[in-house]
């Protein structure tokens, strides 16, 4: 039997006829057609024009990724979970595929100026009296053969000048180091 489905807006309410496509909301609890929720053209369009992001700011706390997004028209949602995909950001609070991806352009550059100053590979050598360290940060400086002892109050010492947030991760390095040469 072939049947009949008015397509009534879940936003506005209104009766429509869709154009190239159809948009739904998806709902996992839907069991039956008469459940889904459609959503009209005038309705998207209003909901990508609202999403216009003009800032966000990322933050991460214990593991967990949130942002906060300021929207062309002023509206702020503060502190949406959020997870970076290949070419987006998810959030938890429902945006346009462009503002997601938009989002995702904000991240990168959030995520590369805060991995900046990390050590991305550190290696160590053991010579006669001589421990030298070779290391890479992800912002491309590089530290090559670096002889190091540590004094009497056990700081750190080079034989050439090295930055302090550099010189606190070679030290948990070099820790790290130690222990699996123990084993």
């Amino acid at each position: 039997m072939i049947r009949t489905l008015p397509l009534v807006c879940s936003d506005c309410g209104n009766k429509f006829i869709p154009n190239d496509e159809l948009y739904y909301r998806d709902n996992f609890l839907s069991t039956n057609i008469k459940d889904v929720h459609f959503v009209c053209s005038d309705c998207i369009g209003k909901w990508q024009a609202k999403w216009q992001i003009k800032a966000a700011e990322f933050f991460e706390k214990d593991y967990v990724l949130t942002v906060t997004i300021t929207l062309a028209d002023g509206t702020v949602y503060e502190n949406l979970d959020c997870t970076p995909l290949e070419t987006t950001v998810v959030t938890s609070e429902e945006i346009p595929e462009a503002a997601q991806r938009k989002l995702f352009a904000i991240y990168s550059d959030w995520d590369a100026a805060r991995k900046k100053n990390y050590l991305k590979d550190c290696t160590f050598k053991d010579e006669f009296m001589r421990t030298t360290f070779s290391c890479e940060t992800y912002g491309g400086e590089k530290f090559n053969d670096v002889a190091f002892r540590f004094n009497m109050k056990g700081q750190i010492e080079t034989e050439t000048p090295v930055p302090e947030y550099v010189l606190q991760q070679i030290v948990d390095a070099y820790r790290i180091y130690e222990m699996q040469n123990k084993e």
